[in-house]
């Protein structure tokens, strides 16, 4: 029963056309979309599209629509009407309750997709005529491309709706075949003897699978097809317990689905007269893309072979054994599977005089899937031949075997039924298929065909996009592991908007296309329109997201100012900057200018949302994505004398301790091969473990990190991508389905790997623990017992005394130190290692200075090792932690710079590694490794220090830099001193990924002892 819900956190509907919340419903656990409807909008996934307004189902394959709640505003909050089912279920099952009048009858022949998509489209549009469904398949209309792609065969799973459903809405279920049709009667005859009148009838009778006219197929059994569930189930029941031999012969989509589907413990042949799987279709080089991935699961391939014969099995003559191909090469089978094609299964019309059917059985139809020449009768799915208007069709005639085209035209068929006049709209032809990673295509290129292919992203990582061109005309694409460009080019495709041949040979992005009306403002009228940058950064911030997610941040921040110039648009609403004045007056204390909102996806707290989406944080100490200028100023100046250098000092012995230990592990390596990241974070986490807790996580004696540090930068990458979409990372505070949805069509969600060994949780534990027992234990006695004298012991002290600091503040910076602190230490020391190991003349220079200098005990700030410290300088500088721009927003009344005007709200910022390059600030050799720019005159070096982002900028620096330096400063020159450092690989800066946080990547080094690289010598 209907009854109305309050929605959670929501005032006021004053929402902009097309405008969404995700919202609680109080009372129930339950979610819904709170939106202005203005007009469709895409489902998340690849396949279908719903009516904004109403719910409906606009695009197949969906079947079930969503449910659409009234919502009113009254006394401050907003209210949905609904029946709590319905909400709790989110979505809805078509108005099908039906009594049938009058004496229209429309007769259905075959029980397929296209069959559900008449019933549903007739029922849905009001049709109270009689419904008959004829079948031959013995069960209801089924999810067909679960067969081939699963072989399922529990009906319970493979039934789209049950009996009742269909007895609701009064349709009668035959189970019988047609042998017949008298169109001149308007009667058809079945297997069983029953006749059948109709007033309309619809054909959707499907295909039959092919069998070879070759010796042995047809005679010997565990020969199979697959159509139906029975098929299926055969298919299942030969193959039992596994390890059988099976032979699939053709490479289309059927023979390799099957393929996957048996590959597990099974020995998989696949034979195809093509050169490639999928050729015939995708064309040699994707279908070798494809070809490649099925054989990483152990299916083996003969292409370009003719069959010549099936053999009996020498065990039972009765059963097949092997297959002769023509080449003499024999494959052996305990079972066979064909995947040579389908036939229009229509031999109930191949005598009838009345209907002329085309040379492959098929049905000619037209733009309704009426039967030309006949009048009331339409056919769909595998049997119908119809006009294509799909881009470089041009009304040619094609007969297309997608089970989402049979399902729209039969939606369509419909539509003609209950309103003749009605104009059939055209539905981009899309079709999925299951070959180990999923395979995306819209389009079609039998009525045009395609001279030519391309090809973007990564084939070997599985994420790729193929569009085929006839000419500049793109008429069709295909994906894997691209869902979102799919969905993007059949709405094109259906606006007659598709971009040219030439345009993606360009590099144009399809997912940057946006409306046409947004991209002409965004491009032409937008305040920030004469601001030079790539075109599509213009358009929209997925060109940017596409470049950080596929790990090329670094690549942007070098290249775009080379290419634009000091000033560069990056985003429709933000700017780069390289130069000093930008600096200056961006990062100046007192200017004004908060974070952007792209620090939203580095939040540690959830936010409250009001009604126009914009978020308040509560107060608990969130330095890096802290919003409150006052709050933040606040929080910096109680905890900065903690941070400064006097009181870091005191913790050189913890370091030296890590250090000792270090260098003792490294030696017992013997000059293995390591992985030089892994190794500085494991020094890293080690460090911040002996200053802040006087604790070890064991790194060291594992020699391991247990994945950490892996694991955490592609969190950055998922934090990459989400800070530059801001309303959705709102919306994913409060929806993990939104989150994880997002999430996947981005590509950046990540399983934890086996043995993953994070340090956080033994962190949370004891510092909660020393907390706890701090504040519990009176002073008297915590002087008497003496508590460890580590950092979180300065911060206790510090609540103590100044209760500002709160218990919430001190809980969150405690851990706040290894959360901000493992990922830059671990990414200066990486970087300092690795530039200084791979320059022969700087390694040479800093081993000189850090073997006849001082100790490291004494070198804690290391004023007298100037080269060595000038070096690690000059690889932050070069390598520097962040590799995307730490924006702000413009403050009012707006900012004017370069001879452009920047209106308030406009994010703005300097890229640390685009403004690290600088002529103007770094000298002309800015993109130079050379430590000695470090050691000029005092005012050259004090200049290029403020002009600097390593640790941050102005007011917004780093808190923890001299902690990190004091690591940096002390693990360095101590590792070089005992060890030769040699780099064994370093690879190319566009191999090692980088997003808003930046490491090296993949750098492999060997630490020799000294000693034993002396006696060498």
């Amino acid at each position: 029963m209907s009854q109305e819900y309050k929605l959670k956190g929501v005032s006021s509907l004053a929402l902009k056309p097309g405008e969404k919340q995700d919202v609680e419903v109080e009372g129930l656990n339950a979610k819904v979309l709170l939106l202005n409807a203005g007009g469709t909008v895409q489902a998340v996934g690849p396949k279908s599209c719903f009516n904004a307004k109403t719910g409906d189902v606009e695009d197949a394959p969906a079947l079930n629509a969503l449910p659409v709640f009234k919502a009113i505003e009254r006394d401050g909050a907003v209210y949905i009407t609904g029946d709590a089912d319905t909400i709790k279920r989110g979505h809805r099952t078509p108005n099908f309750k039906c009594t049938t009048t009058g004496g229209d009858k429309v007769l259905i022949v075959g029980g397929g997709s296209g069959a559900l998509g008449t019933i549903e489209a007739l029922r849905g549009g009001g049709y109270q005529g009689a419904i008959t469904l004829i079948s031959n398949e013995g069960y209801l209309p089924i999810d067909r491309p679960k067969l081939s792609k699963a072989l399922l065969t529990d009906l319970t799973k493979l039934q789209w709706r049950d009996e009742a459903w269909y007895k609701n809405g009064s349709v009668d279920i035959v189970n019988d075949e047609v042998t017949g049709v008298d169109f001149a009667t308007k009667t058809v005859t079945t297997k069983s003897g029953g006749k059948f009148a109709y007033t309309k009838l619809v054909l959707s009778t499907g295909g039959t699978p092919r069998v070879l006219p070759l010796p042995g197929f047809k005679e010997l059994s565990n020969v199979f097809t697959l159509r139906n569930v029975h098929d299926a189930k055969r298919i299942v029941d030969a193959i039992g317990e596994k390890g059988k031999k099976i032979v699939i012969i053709g490479s289309s989509f059927i023979g390799m689905e099957i393929a996957v589907a048996t590959s597990n413990g099974n020995d998989v042949t696949v034979v195809g007269i093509e050169k490639a799987p999928l050729e015939r279709v995708l064309g040699e080089k994707v279908g070798s893309i494809i070809r490649k991935g099925v054989e990483a699961k152990g299916v083996k391939f003969y292409m370009s072979a003719g069959v010549d014969r099936a053999e009996p099995s020498a065990s039972n003559p009765s059963n097949v054994g092997s297959i002769q191909l023509k080449d003499g090469t024999k494959l052996d089978a305990d079972l066979v599977i064909l995947g040579v094609g389908v036939a229009p299964a229509t031999e109930y019309l191949k005598d009838n005089s009345t209907v002329q059917l085309e040379q492959d059985g098929s049905l000619r139809v037209d733009e309704a899937f009426s039967v030309v020449g006949l009048e009331g009768v339409y056919a769909i799915g595998d049997i119908a031949t119809h006009p294509y208007r799909g881009p470089g069709g041009d009304g040619k005639l094609v007969r297309i075997e997608h089970w989402n085209v049979a399902q729209n035209a039969g939606r369509t068929a419909a539509s003609h039924i209950l309103d003749p006049n009605r104009t059939p709209e055209f539905y981009t032809p899309v079709f999925w298929s299951a070959l180990g990673s999923q395979l995306r295509y819209c389009g079609n290129t039998m009525a045009s065909g395609w001279d030519d292919m391309v090809l973007q992203g990564d084939p070997d990582q599985g994420k790729w996009v193929a569009y085929y061109a006839k000419g500049d005309t793109v008429v069709a694409m295909a994906s894997m592991g691209m869902d979102p460009a799919m969905a993007q080019c059949a709405q094109l495709m259906s606006l007659n908007k598709m971009p040219t041949k030439a345009q993606l040979q360009g590099g144009l992005d399809i997912l940057s296309v946006g409306p046409p009306h947004i991209s002409v403002y965004r491009l032409s009228f937008h305040p920030l329109a004469r601001i030079p940058g790539p075109k599509l950064a213009a358009i929209s911030n997925i060109w940017q997201a596409r470049h950080v997610r596929d790990g090329r941040a670094r690549e942007l921040g070098k290249t775009l100012h080379k290419q634009y110039g000091p000033v560069v648009r990056v985003g429709p609403n933000e700017v780069w900057f390289n130069s000093q004045e930008a600096f200056k007056e961006i990062y100046s204390v007192g200017n004004g200018y908060e974070k952007s909102d792209f620090y939203l996806a580095t939040a540690l707290s959830k936010p409250r949302l009001d009604w126009r989406l914009d978020a308040q944080f509560p107060d608990t100490l969130d330095l890096l994505s802290e919003f409150d200028v006052k709050r933040y100023r606040m929080q910096r100046r109680l905890i900065g004398p903690m941070y400064q250098m006097p009181n870091m000092r005191k913790f050189e012995s913890a370091v030296d301790g890590v250090i000792k230990a270090a260098v003792t592990e490294i030696k017992a390596l013997d000059g293995a091969e390591i992985d030089l990241k892994e190794w500085m974070h494991i020094i890293a986490v080690e460090c911040l473990g002996a200053v802040v807790l006087s604790w070890s996580p064991r790194y060291l004696q594992n020699r391991s990190d247990g994945g950490t540090s892996a694991q955490s930068y592609l969190g950055w990458k998922r934090k990459s991508v989400f800070g530059l979409f801001p309303t959705v990372t709102k919306l994913s505070f409060f929806s993990k389905t939104l989150s994880r949805g997002f999430s996947n069509i981005w590509g950046v969600t990540f399983k934890t790997p086996k043995g993953f060994k994070p340090f956080f949780t033994p962190v949370y534990q004891k510092t909660s623990k020393r907390i706890a027992g701090a504040l519990r234990e009176p002073s008297h006695q915590v002087a008497k017992r003496r508590p460890p004298q580590d950092l979180l012991a300065d911060l206790i002290s510090l609540h103590k005394r100044r209760p500002e600091f709160t218990e919430l503040y001190l809980r969150r910076l405690a851990v706040t130190n290894f959360g901000a602190g493992h990922e830059t230490m671990c990414s200066a020391l990486t970087a300092a290692m690795a530039m200084i190991g791979s320059r022969h003349e700087v390694r040479r220079r800093v081993v000189d200075e850090v073997r006849h200098g001082s100790s490291t005990r004494e070198s804690g700030n290391c004023p007298h090792l100037q080269y060595t410290r000038a070096s690690i300088k000059e690889a932050q500088r070069l390598l520097p932690v962040i590799g995307m721009s730490l924006s702000r927003k413009v403050p009012r009344p707006g900012l004017s710079l370069h001879g452009h005007f920047f209106p308030a709200g406009t994010s703005v910022g300097c890229n640390p590694v685009g403004l690290h390059l600088q002529p103007e600030i770094f000298g002309d050799d800015a993109t130079n490794y050379n430590p000695d720019r470090w050691l000029q005159n005092d005012l050259v070096v004090r200049q290029m220090e403020r002009i600097n982002l390593t640790w941050g900028g102005g007011a917004r620096s780093c808190p923890g830099r001299h902690l990190a330096e004091l690591v940096l400063h002390k693990v360095v020159p101590a590792l070089l001193k005992e060890f030769d450092l040699e780099i064994t690989l370093m690879p190319e800066e566009t191999e090692m990924p980088c997003y808003f946080m930046s490491m090296l990547s993949g750098v492999k080094a060997r630490f020799h002892l000294t000693s034993a690289v002396e006696e060498k010598g």
